[in-house]
């Protein structure tokens, strides 16, 4: 007979999703080897927590070291706070050492999602921590020429163009 208490246990990438603190750090203490752990996606527990806002366990989880430059199919920790529009969590992951160039499948970095969505905080804070706006994607556009293109004068203000 299997004990059903096995499956009412929360597992890490839902407490990543949703979950709290409390319930990431009784996951670890039992199985500290699953904090970089991958989804069938390739996510980590730490892009699940940026990508859907749970500031407390991407925190804690950038606390217990996890891996904040893993780059999945669909891209970083920071690709996900970007796409979200989440500056708390940008910013622990740019103080946590986050590589602000990484690249995802696309050729993407932050700074080209932080264009793409017109986010101009966002750029502003990329900017700052001194992202490449010269990195080219897959289809040879560079952050600069993405903001040229969209014809956006804040955008280029931003990246001083």
């Amino acid at each position: 007979i299997v004990s059903t208490a096995i499956f009412s246990q929360p597992n890490i990438f839902d407490v990543a999703r949703k979950g709290t603190v409390a319930e990431m750090n009784a996951i670890l203490s039992n199985a500290p080897e699953l904090i970089d752990s991958l989804t069938p996606q390739g996510f980590t527990p730490l892009i699940l927590a940026c990508y859907n806002g749970n500031v407390a366990v991407a925190t804690f989880l950038v606390q217990q070291k996890a891996n904040v430059n893993f780059n999945s199919s669909n891209g970083t920790a920071l690709m996900a706070a970007i796409v979200k529009n989440d500056k708390t969590l940008t910013v622990l992951l740019l103080e946590a050492k986050a590589n602000i160039d990484l690249q995802d499948r696309n050729g993407f970095t932050a700074l080209h999602y932080a264009i793409q969505f017109r986010n101009y905080e966002m750029i502003a804070l990329l900017v700052q921590f001194q992202a490449n706006p010269n990195i080219k994607d897959n289809s040879g556009m560079s952050p600069i020429d993405y903001a040229l293109k969209l014809k956006d004068e804040q955008i280029q203000q931003l990246l001083k163009l």
